[in-house]
């Protein structure tokens, strides 16, 4: 799958819902900020929930660590899936009475209280929910998904209609895209070729390491649980599960790097309707029929600029367009205090040649049309996906982002300087005809 850059924050920013609601932010101290509730409520069956923090004027060697200052048995796992989260796994209250724990964070001298409240069990063993056999339990709130018909009937052979489905707490934004700071179990599945355009058919699905699109299966290639921070997303993906759906109950069990995951969802959900042409022919449009509609905050033109610390990678991604030609994804990104801050330049070129090592020194057309020395303009796919060449102008501190523009005419120039450095430079016009150019020489390095 071709590697894309998520649109995590254009809309809105929303901090990790837990089980009860954030009040004013505690714990901010000199270097240590936690950005989630210091006082977790959680229900008598147990569930996982996320620490998020902050560190403000990083102190070389120091790192965060934690320790169970009381409450030591309520707590089955603390993990760190990525940097600024920590996840915490409550066991189920066995007891007829509420408990409680204290985990305390500390970095350097600074030292936060994380009080954690867990409602009174049944008294019958069982924690009022059967869940003593799984690592993790979650409590997904929002369902988001997308019906995709047999389009990809061809792609996998077989007589099926397929769905994406994303399981969370916090939902996707307007544009489609992950928050910051937030868990998702991401579902690549297939239902019956008569299954209904908004639901997911009722049924037992298991997850097929063969990716063969069959029926009642999801892929094990792309079904995955991610975890989003400010300026990234880390995705694993299942190695076994199942999920299975009656109405509007979904059970979904996977193990995720040996752990044993039990998510559950209840409530009303509709899946948006992504085919094109009805999922059965294919369209003329190179890009798939997806959404090209103009996107952009910008009021005026803009000069990108990387003041800072700028880091440039590029993605060799294969002969993507079909063309008979390599194409790369080259970021260049503006980096303050170790994160990713200002401005961000995505370009998706697809070069005169099929070499795989970098070679994409060259002059190239911005359009719509793959070829020979084009970079593609920028759309959004039908995943939400910003595809193509893009700005974006990240807020202080990583986050949300302040501008964004899909540049969808001009040209981009790439030239080798001879010393280990590329200059690349971008005269080009957003959707709103806004003129957008860059003008920048470093290293780019291979991801």
């Amino acid at each position: 799958m071709k590697r894309l850059f998520l649109l995590m924050t254009i809309c809105a920013v929303a901090l990790w819902t837990s089980s009860c609601d954030k009040g004013e932010e505690q714990g901010n101290t000199a270097h240590l900020k936690v950005t989630s509730s210091t006082l977790v409520e959680v229900g008598a069956a147990g569930d996982t929930f996320a620490i998020t923090y902050q560190l403000n004027n990083p102190i070389n060697g120091e790192e965060v660590k934690t320790n169970i200052s009381t409450g030591r048995e309520m707590i089955s796992s603390i993990t760190r899936p990525a940097t600024g989260v920590i996840l915490v796994a409550i066991g189920g209250n066995t007891t007829s009475a509420e408990r409680s724990a204290v985990i305390e964070l500390s970095y350097a001298s600074d030292n936060v209280s994380i009080v954690i409240i867990q409602k009174a069990g049944n008294g019958n063993g069982n924690g009022g929910g059967d869940n003593t056999d799984y690592d993790v339990t979650f409590n997904a709130y929002i369902l988001n998904g997308y019906y995709y018909g047999n389009r990809y009937a061809s792609e996998y052979g077989q007589d099926a209609n397929r769905y994406v489905i994303y399981l969370s707490q916090s939902g996707l934004n307007n544009g489609g895209q992950a928050y910051p700071n937030s868990i998702y179990y991401y579902i690549d599945a297939f239902g019956p070729i008569d299954a209904a355009e908004d639901r997911i058919a009722d049924g037992t699905y298991t997850l097929d390491k063969t990716n063969s699109g069959k029926a009642y299966t999801f892929t094990a290639s792309n079904s995955q649980y991610f975890v989003s921070t400010e300026t990234e997303v880390n995705g694993k993906l299942f190695t076994d599960g199942k999920m299975v759906v009656v109405g509007n109950n979904i059970t979904l069990d996977v193990t995720v790097d040996g752990l044993r995951h039990h998510v559950t969802f209840f409530g009303s959900y509709e899946l948006i309707d992504a085919r094109d042409n009805g999922g059965n022919t294919t369209p003329d449009d190179p890009t798939g029929g997806q959404d090209k509609d103009a996107q952009s905050t910008l009021k005026d033109d803009h000069v990108i600029t990387f003041p800072d610390s700028p880091r440039a990678k590029w993605i060799y991604e294969g002969d993507w367009w079909k063309t008979g030609y390599s194409n790369y994804t080259i970021m260049i990104m503006n980096k303050y205090n170790g994160y990713v801050s200002g401005d961000t330049l995505q370009l998706d070129i697809i070069t005169d040649n099929t070499n795989n090592n970098g070679d994409f020194d060259g002059t190239y057309n911005i359009s719509y049309n793959p070829g020979k020395n084009v970079a593609m303009a920028g759309f959004t796919d039908n995943e939400l996906r910003a595809v193509g060449c893009w700005y974006f102008e990240y807020g202080s501190g990583g986050g949300n982002y302040k501008n964004f523009a899909m540049l969808v005419k001009g040209t981009v120039t790439i030239t080798n300087n001879g010393d280990g450095t590329s200059r690349v430079v971008l005269d080009a016009y957003d959707c709103n005809n806004n003129h957008v150019t860059c003008d920048w020489s470093g290293e780019i390095e291979k991801d």
